[in-house]
């Protein structure tokens, strides 16, 4: 049995300040970090084993460089998240917003900067 502790902290300047934070049992987790290259063509990067509904309980997408043109898709499922920013989902709920049908597999990944970057994505799950 495996945990990953995370935090979230936010402070709006003369509004609310947010401090969240969890221990997560997961049984596995797993770790990919790939190169997509500047093409502007999709580089699939395959991130879990599990096709259990509600096996993955965590998912991280970070980046060496944000932008509005870095997205991906998840496996078939129509729809492209702009990778502005680090993506974290906790629970299976929330990771079910990726897919509603089954755990994602595969992260399609488009770079459309003039650069390669560098993405990581961590994954937190049940063993199937």
């Amino acid at each position: 049995m495996n945990s990953i502790n995370w935090q979230f902290q936010a402070a709006i300047p003369g509004g609310p300040v947010f401090a969240l934070s969890s221990n997560l049992a997961v049984d596995a987790y797993d770790v990919v970090t790939a190169t997509v290259s500047k093409s502007g063509g999709q580089t699939t990067v395959p991130i879990q084993p599990s096709t259990t509904v509600g096996d993955v309980l965590f998912v991280a997408v970070s980046s060496s460089q944000y932008d509005p043109t870095v997205s991906y898709t998840v496996d078939s499922v129509g729809g492209s998240h702009a990778l502005d920013a680090p993506h974290i989902l906790t629970g299976a709920g929330a990771v079910g917003l990726l897919n509603s049908a089954a755990p994602p597999l595969n992260l399609k990944f488009t770079n459309n900067l003039a650069n390669d970057i560098t993405v990581q994505v961590v994954v937190g799950r049940k063993i199937p």
